[in-house]
């Protein structure tokens, strides 16, 4: 578990963790900038969902304990220092109204990450991470993401001044917040002169 004194952000961790995720969910429209159509793998499918999901509620994990000590509050007996005993904590003490949904997601990513033939789904990791950034938020631990849009784009096939090259062009996707630039993966395509 990450202690107060580290470096490590809450807000940015969820922050960067939403864009990968929504970026991940649109990896199908990325097939066409090369094929011009898009594609749903079948592994991707089972992985990605599941993958994010384990991700995001380790991210609420390490929040809540970051929290808890930033806070004063110390986890003796009967708690445990772990996932559960940290949200046992705050439902006891009343310091977060919706510890239901919490261990929900909990005892999901305990499956998801100990039973092999578990996945999830976009669905359910849409909705998981909703209630996750609810939390989050009250709590002061992120802020309520902007809007998130997916991207994808490729250039017109240009000349080159490289002797070598014949064309060139270029290739990115991600995802724009509130219409600005957030998460960008991108290259250049280079045909070369045979």
């Amino acid at each position: 578990m990450m202690s107060s004194s580290e470096e490590w952000s809450s807000r940015k961790a969820w922050r960067q963790f939403r864009l990968e995720a929504e970026t991940a969910k649109h990896y199908p429209s990325s097939y066409a900038l090369y094929l011009g159509q898009t594609h749903r793998d079948i592994l991707l499918e089972q992985l990605l969902p599941t993958l994010l999901y384990i991700k995001a509620a380790c991210i609420l994990d390490d929040s809540l304990s970051v929290w808890l000590g930033d806070n004063g509050h110390v986890l003796k007996k009967p708690y445990r220092n772990d996932f559960n005993g940290r949200i046992c904590y705050i439902a006891d003490n009343s310091l977060y109204a919706n510890t239901e949904d919490l261990h929900a997601i909990r005892k999901r990513r305990n499956g998801y990450a100990h039973q092999p033939g578990a996945v999830s789904d976009w669905a359910e990791l849409e909705s998981d991470i909703e209630a996750i950034e609810e939390c989050l938020v009250t709590l002061g631990l992120a802020v309520e993401t902007k809007s998130l849009k997916y991207y994808a784009e490729r250039s017109q096939i240009q000349g080159s001044d490289d002797p070598k090259i014949a064309f060139t062009r270029r290739f990115s996707y991600g995802v724009k917040e509130d219409g600005k630039m957030a998460l960008e993966i991108a290259w250049d395509q280079n045909i070369l002169i045979k």
